[in-house]
């Protein structure tokens, strides 16, 4: 049986409240998106070029977002499983995962370690904002169970008829989402495509 838990804050509207950390292996990475952030009204924004090092930033810095990246360098896999473990005091820190490994079976399983957000490679400004949009003033409700837990996924599922439901048409684009309200609103972009396989189909355990 699934476990519905609310998340202990919320960041809010005003992002000068919002704490973010970004981990990266790259100072060029880490220095573009620790501008944009700035740029977007944080008032401290944290980096550090190893997963080692974000543990002990986020014990001492306190952050409330992560940026984390997911590359050779970098496995943010592993990362987000011992975030999200149940021993773990930070498993409700809302985790961004930043990739250039843009296949459906890389997204499904980033989503079934525990992200909160994706941001594929190369993102823009507009995908920083709509990701931070979302998270500061849509966070999801966790779930626990079936072996998992982290945000609810439900909303990625073909058949989710809700709000949330992802229905851009233009799938080629990097970013998909409604600049303002960080939601998506057109046709089921994934549906028709050749070799798509629904979720609800593969093996990744379900809650």
């Amino acid at each position: 049986m699934a476990h519905v838990i609310a998340p202990n804050a919320q960041i809010g509207a005003d992002l000068s409240r919002c704490r973010p950390l970004i981990v990266d292996p790259y100072l060029s990475n880490r220095t573009l998106l620790r501008e944009t952030l700035a740029e977007m009204g944080c008032s401290q924004v944290l980096d550090c070029s190893r997963l080692r090092d974000a543990v002990l930033a986020i014990e001492n810095d306190h952050p409330n977002i992560l940026f984390v990246d997911w590359s050779k360098q970098t496995n943010a896999l592993e990362f987000l499983r011992m975030l999200r473990h149940h021993t773990n005091p930070h498993r409700f820190l809302p985790v961004v995962v930043m990739t250039a490994f843009a296949s459906l079976d890389h997204i499904a399983q980033i989503r079934d370690a525990g992200a909160t957000e994706i941001m594929v490679r190369p993102w823009s400004r507009q995908m920083v904002a709509s990701r931070m949009r979302s998270i500061a003033l849509q966070p999801r409700l966790y779930i626990q169970g079936g072996g998992f837990f982290g945000p609810d996924r439900r909303r990625r599922r073909l058949e989710y008829m809700g709000q949330d439901r992802r229905r851009h048409e233009n799938w080629q684009e990097a970013d998909r989402r409604h600049a303002e309200t960080g939601r998506w609103d057109g046709p089921e972009r994934r549906q028709g495509r050749s070799g798509f396989m629904p979720l609800e189909r593969r093996d990744a355990p379900r809650t």
